[in-house]
């Protein structure tokens, strides 16, 4: 049986020497996203608040907090008693104007009446079409209806309530497409285009739950903040996790793709010395080199210089080694190495 630290190359030094327990990974490149980071409060990318076109009394509410609504769908009924009345008084005044200019231009083409007398009635007609056009659009405006297609999330008013056209009756959204508005400082605003893509997130170091884009950038800087507003767009169902108006995001605006970059966890790399510095597994042992980092995302960071492609890397353990000490793999890539090839 194999003494610890025995064992085959790549499984530590032989005789009695105690070899280290370590996890470790091959460095490969890949594309490396470069992303700036923002935070906000997702909300609709439509909302509106449905005030009533004219005042009076409500009569009837047809849909309650929660429901679906399409364009134009009446939300709640006026008492519109009274403008029915007059739209049917108006309405017979112009059966009635109507007739006579009718019969006034039949009795000019006899020469019997004046022509001025012709105009002036169908003069008289026109201003009953006017007024009964004006009846009926009492009438219409009684009832308070959805200007777009989406889901009621206020209702403000009661049955028999005095409304008026000054506060909001019902509040309307479409709650399928969100938004993000992010601020952004001066400085970076320059790496922002309309089109990137955007990653949203719900908890600080977790997974993506849905992927945007940005929809328009606000072209002045906000004196007071100096940041630009960003906006990004997002289906709330875009993602395994549905969204919700109001929900606290973070936001990683993808700024550029760089092409075959090696990464590695943040934690491979000792930060504790004049330089960063991570362990290679060479022939069994820890060898110590120092590196350059680049970018970082999430928690992942980008070396730049000190670490080749097919390297193994210690991702796990590299604490309690020093250079030349024996290591013992334990994991690789993820995956348990099997006993007699530690």
């Amino acid at each position: 049986m194999a003494m610890a630290g025995g064992g085959p190359p790549g499984a530590g030094g032989g005789g009695s020497e105690r070899s280290i327990p370590i996890s470790a990974q091959i460095a490969q490149t890949g594309d490396l996203e470069v992303t700036l980071r923002a935070s906000t409060n997702l909300r609709a990318r439509q909302e509106v608040e449905v005030v009533p076109r004219q005042g009076g009394v409500v009569a009837q509410i047809m849909v309650e907090e929660g429901g679906r609504v399409s364009e134009g769908e009446v939300l709640a009924q006026l008492d519109d008693s009274e403008y029915q009345l007059q739209l049917e008084q108006s309405e017979a005044r112009l059966i009635s104007a109507q007739d006579a200019a009718d019969r006034a231009r039949t009795l000019w083409e006899m020469e019997l009446i004046s022509e001025e007398e012709v105009q002036r009635l169908a003069a008289d007609a026109r201003v009953a079409r006017a007024e009964a056009g004006l009846a009926e659009l009492r009438v219409q405006n009684s009832r308070i209806v959805s200007p777009i297609t989406g889901t009621v999330t206020h209702r403000y008013i009661e049955r028999g309530q005095q409304v008026n056209t000054t506060n909001p009756a019902f509040g309307v959204a479409d709650l399928d497409q969100l938004e993000a508005r992010v601020a952004v400082p001066e400085r970076e605003a320059s790496r922002i285009q309309v089109g990137q893509s955007a990653r949203l997130y719900l908890e600080e170091g977790g997974s993506a739950v849905a992927e945007g884009r940005v929809d328009r950038i606000r072209p002045v800087v906000d004196a007071q903040s100096g940041t630009v507003q960003v906006t990004v767009v997002v289906g709330a169902r875009s993602g395994e996790v549905g969204l919700q108006p109001g929900q606290f995001v973070n936001v990683d605006l993808v700024t550029e793709v760089l092409p075959d970059r090696i990464t590695l966890p943040r934690t491979a790399v000792l930060v504790d010395g004049a330089a960063p510095r991570i362990f290679l597994v060479r022939d069994g042992r820890a060898e110590e080199v120092e590196v350059e980092l680049g970018y970082s995302r999430g928690d992942r960071v980008e070396i730049r210089s000190g670490l080749n492609s097919g390297d193994t890397v210690v991702v796990v353990g590299q604490d309690n080694l020093r250079p030349d000490v024996a290591v013992r793999m334990m994991q690789l890539d993820g995956q348990a190495v099997p006993e007699g090839a530690r």
